[in-house]
């Protein structure tokens, strides 16, 4: 498979499909991570949280159906693609595909 061509891009879907796909996992207290497929590219990656400590983790996405957050603290943490993957037109001082979008943690 081609790899895609490297374009600093966010589409909403993107935050839609991490939401579904991304696990997070308490390293320490006030430490996660973040895992799963980058929604453009589909290279697996990592993405260490740092915040206030969370008794439990939950991935949520705020939706037209669903505009009032659920209980609890949200955190929210901008992502971007740190694939080491080939991209045709990275820069030199670049990882990723280019893609970014925007998570949502709450505690439950």
């Amino acid at each position: 498979m081609t790899p895609v061509p490297y374009e600093e891009v966010n589409h909403r879907s993107f935050e839609e499909e991490a939401a579904k796909e991304f696990s997070l996992t308490r390293l320490g207290p006030g430490t996660a991570e973040l895992r799963g497929p980058c929604p453009r590219c589909h290279m697996m990656i990592r993405v260490p949280v740092v915040t206030s400590t969370y008794k439990s983790f939950r991935l949520w996405r705020r939706s037209s159906a669903q505009p009032v957050a659920p209980p609890g603290d949200v955190h929210e943490e901008i992502v971007i693609c740190t694939c080491e993957e080939d991209h045709p037109g990275r820069p030199g001082d670049r990882s990723g595909c280019g893609a970014f979008w925007r998570l949502e943690i709450t505690s439950s």
